[in-house]
């Protein structure tokens, strides 16, 4: 538990509000989709609610998935910059 406790510290408050945000609305779908089996006609979910538990998936997938989309290029790239740094200070830089 405290392994995560310090990993969840590490978050910038963006990346805090993604993840918030993807929480919520995952929760919301699934709350909707509930209340409507007991809403009349008991144990049937309209298409329209399907449809919109569809769309906050799909929003919710696309939170999480663009903000593990971005902070994996920017390791890239930050070992890419490290790299060329790393070679340029040991003189093999691609000096002719």
């Amino acid at each position: 538990m405290r392994h995560l406790k310090q990993e969840f510290d590490k978050l910038t408050f963006k990346e805090v509000l993604v993840y918030t945000m993807a929480i919520v609305s995952m929760t919301a779908g699934l709350v909707m989709l509930f209340l409507c089996v007991y809403i009349p006609p008991e144990g049937l979910i309209h298409e329209s609610i399907l449809t919109a538990f569809g769309i906050i998936c799909v929003f919710s997938a696309s939170l999480l998935g663009i903000s593990m989309h971005y902070a994996s290029e920017l390791d890239r790239f930050k070992e890419q910059v490290g790299r060329q740094i790393a070679e340029l200070a040991t003189g093999k830089g691609g000096e002719q």
